[in-house]
């Protein structure tokens, strides 16, 4: 017999010799996904006995986590802005600078609500799902390249009964976008490509499609904003992540006249990672 606690002790100190970031908070998101129960029912009642069968679930997972595969892939799902999205190796995993996106694109939208959003490269459709619960009145979509992350999509969007209110599109960024919104928001490819195979094991898992922004890792967010204007109603929003130290070269693509001043925002970390501009009225 074994308790919660020496199950989630036994697997942090695991993963802790495996240089896992933050083993203690994965050996407890493990246990509270076996146990169908809350990380803080996990620290509440530590002393609790679980099953033989519980236990052996848990340290498969816990044998995935060290083989390298992301833990969001391993169970399948993963929290964004409060909600549970279905995720898996055909979709990049929500992560907590993309809510920050989110939330500081609100704040910078005019004072009338958005009749009609777009997002570009949607992969788990969770911005856009979470943008069409923020504004139950617009019309959402979501484009992405990828088949199969539309599908992981389209799921979602069911699994939260919002089929009829946000609309999925296979599209090679604006390839199959039609009219215009008051506004876009992308969470593009921006990695360059000679650095992806530099990062962790776990990044690496996750669908090459959704990292490589080509050799300065710029390609994507450069046909972005070269096409975005034809598709922003006058005074609409478009609302960029990026990665560290390109917000500089980023802020020199919006060239021309039709374009307010864009400008940057840093997240929590205090790294310029997300690009603001307005198309002129």
């Amino acid at each position: 017999m074994i308790t919660i606690q020496q199950m989630v002790d036994g697997a942090k100190e695991r993963l802790d010799e495996k240089g896992i970031d933050e083993p203690l908070a994965h050996a407890e998101l493990i246990a509270a996904f076996v146990l169908n129960k809350s990380r803080t029912y996990i620290r509440a009642y530590r002393q609790n006995v679980i099953y033989e069968k519980e236990e052996n679930l848990f340290n498969k997972i816990v044998e995935e986590k060290l083989s390298g595969k992301p833990l969001a892939h391993i169970i399948g799902e993963a929290e964004f802005m409060g909600r549970l999205f279905s995720v898996g190796p055909t979709v990049l995993i929500p992560r907590p600078e993309t809510e920050e996106l989110v939330e500081e694109a609100i704040k910078n939208l005019p004072g009338v609500q958005p009749s009609r959003i777009l997002d570009l490269c949607s992969g788990s459709g969770c911005i856009a799902i979470s943008l069409a619960f923020m504004f139950p009145a617009a019309e959402v979509i979501g484009g992405d390249i990828s088949a199969q992350a539309l599908e992981v999509a389209r799921k979602n969007a069911s699994n939260m009964n919002l089929v009829k209110r946000v609309k999925f599109i296979q599209s090679d960024l604006f390839e199959n976008i039609e009219g215009e919104f008051d506004f876009i928001i992308s969470n593009p490819p921006y990695i360059p490509t000679d650095i992806i195979e530099t990062l962790s094991p776990e990044v690496r898992n996750e669908p090459r499609l959704a990292l490589d922004g080509g050799p300065d890792g710029l390609d994507i967010i450069r046909k972005i904003v070269a096409n975005a204007c034809a598709h922003l109603k006058a005074g609409g929003l478009l609302a960029l992540e990026i990665g560290c130290a390109q917000s500089e070269k980023v802020l020199k693509f919006f060239k021309g006249e039709e374009w307010e001043t864009p400008f940057s925002a840093k997240d929590f970390a205090g790294i310029e990672r997300f690009i603001f501009a307005r198309k002129k009225r």
